[in-house]
């Protein structure tokens, strides 16, 4: 049997690197409504697990002894750090079915934004046109050298080596005042140092995604997304040859086929020798100078992603033409929200075509529901 384990808390708890990590309220409390929805990434028989109980108005991890563990012959994360190993020890899972130590301090090494820094060094070694990209971005140890980077460039981001969803950035225009160095204070003493890169104007967000299986790469598809205040924002759910067409409006097809190459041979030696499992590169198009251009490696999550699972759910479930949102709906889901998710789907040849779904049960105590929208759009 197939064990599925939704902690999307698995970024701040890289950053932690402790085997008994206590995530933030709202991760747990997203943990806790959103698990479900796991089941509809794969086709395997399935069981998710429970990783947080609401306790009274707090959340404790489930570290109760899982009945018939012993049947479980596969364990999926959202992505393995050290407290979801611990877990899945606690709750009798074997050391055969878990990363070990060795490992996890690979992954969590990759994990680091400077990974980010040697692919795009990468590229711009082995990109028949290396002018047209990006710098690759620099990583700062003291607080001087963050000052001097604000000084030559006008607009800055500065990210932290461990966050996710868009937390952990830090912004300048063209000055610092106490409280930025203060803030890039306080990552240099926690986490060794800084990601500084200039900032952009993005037109479009998308990632390729791929996975790392026996040290070979396979490129899985692409996935088209939006960010809101630099967080997850919700996929467009089409299929690859939509989402290509729509990337076409900005940047040549023969260019991304060139990138795809790259970022292959990238993760192919430099990752795939040391993890298994998924990898989502997240790049964009931006403008400059009146012309579109392609930022071909942003950064890489080793784990799942939103994007990854509206991939999956569209090829697993929905009609080929069928067209629409993949989102994070947030607040008091059935008072704002349940009239709408009541609407289920209809169907086409058997696969999703039209309808309004949440992916997990939702309640007068739900706060967050993964939620699918099709148009039904002939």
């Amino acid at each position: 049997m197939h064990l599925l384990l939704f902690n999307p808390e698995h970024d701040y708890a890289l950053a932690d690197n402790q085997p008994q990590f206590v995530a933030l309220r709202s991760a747990a409390q997203f943990a806790y409504d959103c698990a479900p929805f796991m089941r509809y990434l794969t086709e395997d028989e399935a069981v998710v697990l429970d990783a947080y109980n609401p306790f009274g108005k707090e959340f404790q991890k489930n570290f109760a002894p899982m009945e018939n563990a012993d049947r479980i012959t596969k364990v999926t994360p959202w992505g393995w750090d050290a407290a979801a190993v611990y877990q899945l020890r606690r709750i009798g899972i074997p050391d055969a079915l878990l990363p070990t130590d060795v490992q996890l301090s690979e992954l969590r090494e990759l994990a680091h934004r400077r990974t980010a820094i040697a692919a795009m060094e990468f590229l711009h070694d082995k990109h028949p046109h290396p002018e047209g990209l990006p710098m690759p971005p620099l990583f700062l140890t003291e607080l001087q050298q963050v000052e001097d980077f604000v000084k030559r460039t006008p607009d800055v981001i500065f990210k932290s080596p461990y966050s996710g969803n868009g937390r952990g950035h830090l912004y300048a225009h063209g000055t610092t005042n106490p409280t930025l160095l203060r803030q890039c204070g306080g990552v240099l003493k926690r986490q060794g140092g800084l990601i500084a890169e200039r900032m952009y104007t993005v037109v479009q967000d998308f990632a390729m995604e791929f996975e790392c299986r026996n040290g070979e790469v396979i490129f899985r598809g692409y996935s088209l997304f939006k960010t809101e205040h630099y967080g997850y924002g919700g996929n467009l759910l089409m299929p690859d040859s939509a989402i290509l067409q729509a990337l076409s409006l900005y940047v040549n097809i023969e260019e991304l086929a060139v990138v795809q190459s790259l970022v292959s041979d990238f993760l192919r030696q430099e990752v795939a020798p040391h993890y298994k499992g998924d990898a989502g590169v997240d790049m964009f198009v931006y403008q400059e100078d009146g012309a579109y251009k392609l930022h071909p490696f942003v950064e890489v999550n080793l784990r799942k992603t939103m994007g990854l699972a509206a991939h999956d759910i569209y090829a697993i479930y929905c009609h080929p033409e069928a067209r629409g949102t993949f989102r994070i709906v947030r607040g008091e889901v059935e008072t704002c929200h349940g009239a709408s998710l009541q609407k289920g789907m209809q169907f086409r040849d058997g696969l999703w075509w039209c309808g309004t779904m949440a992916l997990n049960p939702v309640t007068a105590a739900t706060r967050y529901a993964v939620v699918m929208e099709l148009n039904d759009s002939n």
